[in-house]
């Protein structure tokens, strides 16, 4: 017999430990990263924008990848801007401007990926390898499936016609 509990009582324990994992982790990211003199939230910034490439990405676009309002994206978009670290192209309406990582940019990224590496592998030693890349997938099959919820009209939602 399990010590797990019902399916109902499962899925609201699985939210309650993801919840309550990311509270343990995020202040220790912060402080690892703390280090490097940047936050979190710039770190990833700039990883998302590594990825696109040398095209940048608009705001809203980076908004959508580090999932944090819009308010917020302007607000790290301007830190690092001040810092030299990205830069904005020239469009009228900042919400469409396309934001790239600067030379310095990527180059205070490829200093701060080893001691962010070290840190992970810090924070993720209790878990066997095969066990992280468990984890991986199940988290980011998780999230394709909060996206397609959000993208999906809210069949609950008062006023809506039905689409179809």
């Amino acid at each position: 017999m399990s010590d797990l509990p019902a399916n109902g009582d499962l899925d609201a324990l699985l939210v309650f430990n993801l919840m309550r994992t990311q509270k343990c982790l995020g202040p220790r990211v912060d402080a690892g990263l703390r280090t490097q003199r940047m936050t979190a939230a710039q770190f990833n910034t700039l990883l998302v924008l590594q990825s696109a490439g040398p095209e940048g990405l608009r705001m809203g676009e980076i908004g959508e990848r580090l999932v944090v309002t819009k308010a917020n994206v302007t607000g790290l978009v301007d830190r690092l801007e001040r810092h030299g670290l990205v830069a904005r192209g020239d469009q009228q309406d900042r919400r469409a401007t396309a934001v790239s990582l600067t030379h310095e940019g990527r180059s205070v990224l490829k200093d701060a990926l080893p001691h962010y590496s070290q840190l992970a592998a810090q924070l993720t030693a209790g878990l066997t390898e095969r066990e992280k890349r468990s984890l991986v997938r199940l988290l980011s099959k998780l999230r394709r499936e909060l996206r397609r919820q959000r993208a999906a009209p809210d069949p609950r939602a008062p006023g809506e016609a039905p689409s179809g």
